[in-house]
Order: structure tokens, then sequence, then C-alpha cells
């Protein structure tokens, strides 16, 4: 017998000081930079100029990272030390920064955080952005790579797909098209505030209840970018759309009140109704994709903990 969806969704309603000084401080900063900063070219390259200084922080002792690829696409390989990892897990990870920044280096610390407690490898994706790019592009690039680790390693090895924000899109339409191609599918997916649908309306919450630091008119321009390109995408471009029996157990972390919030309880919905394995947890004064600040808050250790749990219950 299937959960009801209110059993699916777990609310954590504490939040820990350091969870409620992250939200209002990226309320009082963030929300208002983002709010003004161009989604142009100029505007994009400067973005990048943020990726580029996480590449020069120190890594983790506890992991070993080396550049690689899979199909011919980069990817950065985080194992962890002493580079044993027997557990028969891999992770693909897609990071977020809405298709058009962000990368490996920016995700270092979740990525080092989740291979040392899955003892397991992962490895982050370095799909092309827009606007080098159209989506149906970069969605080839996280699929190919998918595809190449899928054919890489035996049909025992469990292969997890995460990813946050817009890297949640790519992780969920990996599943999609693995369904429609036949391909091996996932063993598990796992997303933390999730982007669901590409073309969902997004509307400011109350004061209260708002996202930390995205405001709907920067999601709405992003929005105008997304649709951009001749190639198009195959495919749904709303996750909502596609059949419930393309995702594998399935793990949601997100924000009380950010913008993706009613996407992703849409598809804990659809998802429970149909029998699917899916775990959805809520958190109040979080902000926007907080698992990736790995050790920063007590919230993102306690995410990653619970995304282990998860992984070793359903992976057997």
């Amino acid at each position: 017998m299937s959960l009801t969806t209110r059993d699916a969704v777990t609310t954590h309603r504490s939040p820990s000081p350091t969870a409620r000084f992250l939200y209002w401080g990226s309320r009082a900063t963030l929300r208002h930079v983002y709010r003004a900063w161009p989604l142009t070219e100029s505007g994009i390259r400067a973005l990048g100029a943020v990726e580029r200084g996480f590449a020069r922080l120190p890594r983790s002792p506890e992991v070993a990272v080396e550049s690689a690829s899979l199909g011919g696409v980069p990817v950065v390989t985080t194992t962890p030390l002493p580079g044993t990892a027997d557990s028969g897990v891999s992770v693909l990870y897609l990071h977020g920064g809405a298709f058009v920044f962000c990368g490996p280096d920016t995700h270092a610390r979740l990525c080092s955080g989740l291979a040392v407690h899955l003892d397991a490898p992962v490895h982050a994706v370095r799909y092309r952005k827009l606007p080098e790019v159209d989506l149906g592009a970069l969605i080839d690039d996280a699929y190919t790579a998918y595809r190449c680790l899928a054919g890489q390693l035996p049909e025992t090895h469990r292969i997890v797909v995460a990813g946050d924000s817009a890297g949640g899109f790519l992780a969920a339409k990996i599943c999609e098209l693995a369904g429609l191609d036949g391909v091996r599918a996932p063993s598990a997916m796992v997303g933390y505030s999730p982007l669901f649908d590409l073309d969902r309306e997004v509307r400011d919450g109350s004061w209260f209840t708002r996202d930390a630091f995205q405001p709907a008119r920067t999601v709405q321009r992003a929005q105008q970018l997304w649709s951009r390109g001749p190639a198009g995408i195959r495919g749904e471009r709303s996750m909502l759309q596609v059949s419930p029996e393309a995702f594998p157990p399935t793990l949601i972390t997100l924000a009380a009140g950010e913008l993706v919030e009613e996407g992703a309880l849409a598809l804990t919905e659809r998802l429970n109704a149909a029998g699917r394995t899916v775990e959805t947890h809520r958190w109040h004064t979080a902000v926007h994709a907080f698992p990736v600040l790995g050790r920063l808050s007590p919230e993102s250790r306690r995410a990653r903990e619970i995304t282990v749990e998860f992984l070793q219950r359903v992976l057997v």
C-alpha cells in the first residue's frame, strides 16, 4: 500500500541559528543582486568568474579528485581515499545554476561529502551551458555522460543520478530519456531544490515564506533564455508530464516557500499516487539548494545524512 502524499513529505520546522542567518542574509543581499543581474552574454560571463574562484579553494583531504570524461563529456570524479570504494554504487551529479553558471568546482563540497559517506565515486558533469549552446545540447551532454557510465559498469552496479536546481531537471530528464530509449535505468534519483518544470508560472510567495534569494522576476527572465535555440529538446519540458514509471526511487529536498516547491510537491504527489517510492523533505527558513553548502550548516549536513540513509535503504 502506498503512503499518502502527506506521509511522503516530511517538514522540518526548527531552523538552526546558522540557517536563519543564511536565509535572512540572502534575502538582504543576494535577492537584490539576482533581481538586478543581467542575463546577457556579458552578465553570464561575469558569473563565470565566481565559478573560477571556487576552483582555487582547497579540496577535502578525504578524497581524490581527477578530471576525466564520459562519452567525450568532461567530468570531475571524486573518489573517497584510499581509493578503494567498493559499495557497488556510483553517482552522476548534475550541478545547478539555471543552466548558465556554476560547475563541478562550486559543488565540490557536496560531491566530496557524498563520495565519503556513500563510499562511492561521484562524477560531476561539466556540461556545456547557455548561451554557448542551447538547452537541447546541454541535455545531450548530461545524457551522453550517463549512457557512457552505464555502459562501463556491470549490471549489478547501482547508478544514482542527482542534481540541484537546474541539475535536478537534468537528473529527471536522464530518467525520462532512458525510459524512452530502453536504456538501463538509474537505480535512484536525488533532487535538491529541483527544477521540474521549465515553463511553470512562478510567483513570489508571501513576505514570510518567499524564496530567500530568487525573485520570481529573475526566474521569468531565465525562462525566456531557456526557450531560445533552434534545436528544442527531446521529450517533455515538464517532468510532471513524464510517466511515473520512468522514475526510480526518488528523494527530494527543498526549502519551504521557494519557487520550485510547487513543482516538486506536485511530482511527489504524482509519484506517490502511482505507488512509486518517493520521499520529500521540506525545510523551513532555508535557502535554495542548501545541501550544496556542505558542512556550513547543520541542515546541510542533515540533508546529506538523509540522502545517504535513503540510498542505503533503496539500493539493496
